[in-house]
């Protein structure tokens, strides 16, 4: 994780979802559903919860399409496809934005292949 804590209870805002809106979305989204514990200032003092799917094969392909050519661009694409929850909020504050982006990333499916003999 971006960040270590001993206590997270501690320092969770109110911003923490309740748990009848995560059972709505858990029966939309399935098991693609990640809840993503975000900082809301740099001291890691209070923690924003926000839900984001897995991204898809085609979020995904847009993201690689603009990682090089324009990679605001393809972080706005990985962001706001996967985000369900908290959206304005995280687009709004470059931390929480980047933050995000960081957690998104890491929800991207790659497996590991091996090479068989023949």
């Amino acid at each position: 994780t971006f960040f270590q804590l001993k206590d997270l209870t501690a320092i969770i805002s109110d911003d923490v979802l309740d748990e009848n809106i995560k059972e709505q979305y858990k029966k939309e989204h399935g098991a693609k559903l990640r809840s993503l514990l975000l900082p809301k200032d740099d001291f890691d003092n209070e923690i924003i919860e926000v839900l984001a799917v897995v991204p898809s094969r085609n979020v995904v392909g847009q993201y690689l399409k603009f990682v090089n050519a324009d990679p605001k661009k393809a972080q706005d694409i990985l962001v706001k496809n996967t985000l369900v929850t908290h959206k304005e909020e995280v687009l709004a504050d470059d931390g929480l934005f980047l933050a995000a982006f960081g957690l998104i990333v890491d929800l991207i499916p790659m497996r590991q292949g091996k090479f068989g003999k023949v």
